[in-house]
């Protein structure tokens, strides 16, 4: 099976479920569309919270060992570079200054 024929099979399952409407477009449904509900009435609480963090955090895609040193080398470089950029700026603008109020 191709991707083009699975993504059709997955595009015609969802129509099916009623998520997508007949040309492809999210089905938009008013009665799912609530206003967020208040405060629980029992209050904050420290572990369904903690919990739902742990819940989100496993989630998180973790980068790759190669991935790290590659985005650790291009931030380095840029900042190398913003450094370089700001001294040379501020060495011409003394250079100005000091020709300025000779």
């Amino acid at each position: 099976m191709s991707v083009n024929e699975y993504n059709r099979a997955q595009k015609r399952a969802l129509q099916r479920q009623g998520t997508l409407d007949a040309e492809g477009m999210p089905a938009v449904r008013t009665q799912e569309r609530r206003p967020p509900s208040g405060p629980s009435k029992g209050g904050f609480r420290p572990r369904q919270f903690l919990d739902e963090v742990v819940l989100e955090l496993r989630k998180v895609m973790k980068p790759k060992r190669a991935e790290l040193i590659n985005y650790a080398t291009v931030v380095f470089f840029t900042i190398a570079f913003m450094m370089a950029l700001v001294y040379a700026l501020d060495y011409v603008y003394s250079l100005g200054a000091e020709h300025l109020f000779k």
